[in-house]
C-alpha cells in the first residue's frame, strides 16, 4: 500500500513540473513570436571605410538684390500709367505720373512686379505704389538655427537644390552671416542660376562644412540607443556600444566602437502591429 502511495505521489510531483515546465516553453514561444513579430531585420553589406560630409542645413530663398519699392510719402493719384504689371522695363523708362505732377522712371532695368493701380485712382503712404524686380541678379538667403549658424563661415561651398528640379544641384558659395531679431541667416552667392528662377521661390540648402576622410561608416539606421548589433565573419551577432560623429542622411560616421572594416551591422526595423 505503502509503495502504492509512494508511486503516486511521485507522478503528482512530475505532473508539476512538467506542467511548470510547459508553461515556460509556451512563455518563451509567445515571448519569440511577439520579438520576431515586432521585429524584422537584415545584415549590411560589409562595412567599408570612406568619405563622408559635415554638413548645415536650411530652407532659403531666392533673393533679389535690387528691388525698387515706390512708397509715396502723401497720399497721390495716379494721372496717368505707361507701364502694367509683368512689363520689362528700362533703366530711364517712364512708369507714372502722380498728382503731384511728377513723372517716375525706373532706376534700373527690371520687370514691374506690383503695381495694381490704374489712371484716376489713389494711392497712400500706408503701402508701395509700385514695384520693380530685377529677376537676374540673384542671390539665395537662408535662415539657420543657432546651432548651425555658430558653425558657418564666408567662404563654405553650398549645395542648394530645389523640389521641382531634384536631378539638378546648384553650387554656391556663402558670402555672409549675419543675425536680426534673433533669427541667423546666411547670403548665398550662386553663379550659374537660371532665369526661370525667380526671387521669392524656395529650395534646399546644405552648407559644407568639411570632409571626414577614411571614416568608418554604417547604415544610420543600424545605430539603436547607442548600441549596434555586430556580426563578425561566421561568429554570433553581439551588440556593441559605438560613439557616432558625423551622420548624413544614409550613413554615420563610428568614432568609437569594436565594429571593424568587413563586418556587418544588423538593420532592424520595427513592424506596426
Amino acid at each position: 500500500m505503502d509503495r502504492l502511495r509512494a508511486i503516486g505521489e511521485w507522478i503528482a510531483r512530475r505532473k508539476y513540473l512538467s506542467s511548470l515546465l510547459a508553461a515556460l516553453l509556451i512563455g518563451g514561444a509567445v515571448a519569440a513570436h511577439f520579438l520576431l513579430d515586432a521585429y524584422s531585420g537584415r545584415f549590411s553589406h560589409p562595412i567599408k571605410r570612406g568619405n563622408i560630409t559635415d554638413t548645415v542645413y536650411g530652407i532659403g530663398t531666392v533673393t533679389a538684390y535690387k528691388r525698387f519699392s515706390f512708397n509715396p510719402q502723401v497720399s497721390n493719384t495716379v494721372i496717368e500709367s505707361f507701364v502694367m504689371e509683368g512689363d520689362t522695363v528700362k533703366k530711364g523708362t517712364r512708369l507714372l505720373n502722380t498728382g503731384a505732377g511728377d513723372t517716375h522712371v525706373a532706376p534700373f532695368d527690371g520687370i514691374v512686379n506690383f503695381f495694381p493701380y490704374r489712371r484716376g485712382e489713389n494711392a497712400y503712404p500706408s503701402s508701395p505704389m509700385m514695384v520693380i524686380t530685377d529677376m537676374h541678379d540673384r542671390y539665395v538667403l537662408v535662415s539657420m538655427e543657432q546651432q548651425g549658424a555658430m558653425r558657418v563661415r564666408t567662404g563654405q561651398e553650398v549645395k542648394i537644390s530645389f523640389d521641382s528640379l531634384r536631378d539638378k544641384v546648384f553650387e554656391g558659395k556663402v558670402s555672409a552671416v549675419y543675425s536680426y531679431l534673433g533669427n541667423f541667416y546666411a547670403r548665398i552667392t550662386v553663379a550659374d542660376l537660371p532665369d526661370f528662377i525667380l526671387p521669392d521661390m524656395t529650395c534646399d540648402v546644405a552648407i559644407v562644412i568639411g570632409v571626414h576622410e577614411n571614416a568608418i561608416l554604417i547604415p544610420a539606421s543600424a545605430f539603436v540607443a547607442g548600441k549596434v548589433w555586430v556580426k563578425r565573419g561566421a561568429g554570433l551577432p553581439h551588440e556593441t556600444k559605438v560613439k557616432l560623429g558625423i551622420i548624413d542622411a544614409t550613413h554615420a560616421e563610428v568614432v568609437d566602437g569594436d565594429i571593424q572594416p568587413g563586418d556587418e551591422v544588423e538593420i532592424r526595423t520595427k513592424v506596426s502591429q
